[in-house]
């Protein structure tokens, strides 16, 4: 008996158990999981009921994506994905028992550009589909995964693939300042880009965080607000967390930043305190740099900035992660870079 229910994304799957057997696909309309499904309902009747053999990898992608949908995955990842199931998805799994596949998949996007960091994450993502693809389509990766890893082998060994380089950019006095005063001026259109930018650093909160919190997440009395479905690395939705607003660990160009005087600056237009596209905002904040002259600066170093400034204050790894959110010391310590200088103590 098949069964037709709509997935996430506005797309179809189609699940049908014959022999005891399950097996799982998306389409993108219900009629192509309708045929799906009635033509494995007749295999099956024939004695030929599908297997994981019959699979390509492109219906592993599928069901991945539409398993990570609700944890909102980056648009970079689902353009990593994007991007092998146009190069791969059409590979049946039966033939990525072995690494030249991997091998070749390597060798496109290397000429394609690709540097051995980004190969490393589409091989991540690749392995990540495989695993998850199998458990919701009930199948056996195993010998796809052990292929998968003989090729990294291979690859690591030859510098083709590697990890990313941990970040440690943090801006200096001297490039806020610039900031400031090319943005200042700009204050009177809807995105104020130096509240928002100090309202960053002050908090260490993510850009999308900041542009959804709203007024009725706001606790004025305790400086506290609540960031709603916070970012965690296994659940996300529900995941909603009181943060405090601290202030007194900022200073910039001798001006203290308070974030809870940053809020209550905003006018109350609409339920979010800031209310504006994250994409816009990083966007200018692109556009500020390059005019500025101010090279290779990201609006998310200004998280890193104020994780290390709290650090810098004295406060502790535990006080510190409730306020970034992060879990764990380790993720913890990738977005710290304490220079030499905040050591001292007056």
């Amino acid at each position: 008996m098949a069964s037709i229910y709509e997935s996430r994304n506005g797309r179809w799957t189609a699940q049908v158990n014959a022999g005891g057997t399950r097996s799982s696909r998306t389409f993108n309309s219900k009629i192509e999981a309708t045929r799906w499904a009635r033509h494995t309902e007749v295999a099956a009747d024939n004695g030929k009921t599908p297997t994981g053999r019959d699979l390509k990898l492109g219906d592993l992608i599928g069901v991945y994506i539409d398993h990570i949908a609700d944890l909102s995955p980056s648009r970079s990842k689902l353009a990593m994905l994007g991007t092998i199931n146009e190069s791969m998805g059409r590979i049946p799994l039966r033939d990525l028992i072995r690494a030249k596949p991997y091998l070749d998949f390597v060798k496109e996007r290397s000429a394609a550009g690709a540097g051995p960091s980004t190969i490393g994450q589409d091989l991540s993502y690749l392995r990540a589909a495989l695993a998850a693809g199998a458990t919701l389509l009930d199948i056996d990766t195993s010998a796809q995964i052990t292929a998968l890893g003989s090729a990294r082998t291979l690859l690591n060994a030859a510098g083709a693939v590697s990890r990313s380089n941990e970040r440690n950019r943090r801006p200096t006095e001297a490039e806020l300042l610039k900031l400031k005063t090319h943005f200042i001026p700009k204050r009177v259109t809807a995105l104020n880009m130096w509240d928002v930018t100090t309202f960053a650093i002050a908090t260490a909160m993510r850009l999308a965080e900041i542009c959804r919190i709203t007024w009725a997440d706001l606790d004025e009395t305790n400086r506290t607000v609540i960031i709603r479905d916070r970012k965690h690395p296994r659940s996300k939705k529900g995941n909603d967390q009181e943060v405090p607003l601290l202030r007194g660990h900022v200073t910039i160009g001798g001006e203290a930043i308070d974030p809870m005087a940053i809020i209550l600056a905003q006018p109350r237009t609409g339920e979010a305190i800031f209310g504006h596209n994250p994409e816009t905002v990083s966007t200018r904040f692109t556009r500020a740099t390059t005019a500025l002259k101010i090279d290779d600066l990201h609006f998310h170093d200004m998280r890193h900035d104020g994780v290390s400034r709290m650090f810098a204050a004295g406060y502790t790894i535990e006080q510190v992660s409730l306020v970034s959110g992060h879990k764990d010391w380790n993720m913890l310590r990738r977005y710290t870079q304490l220079k030499a200088e905040d050591l001292h103590r007056d």
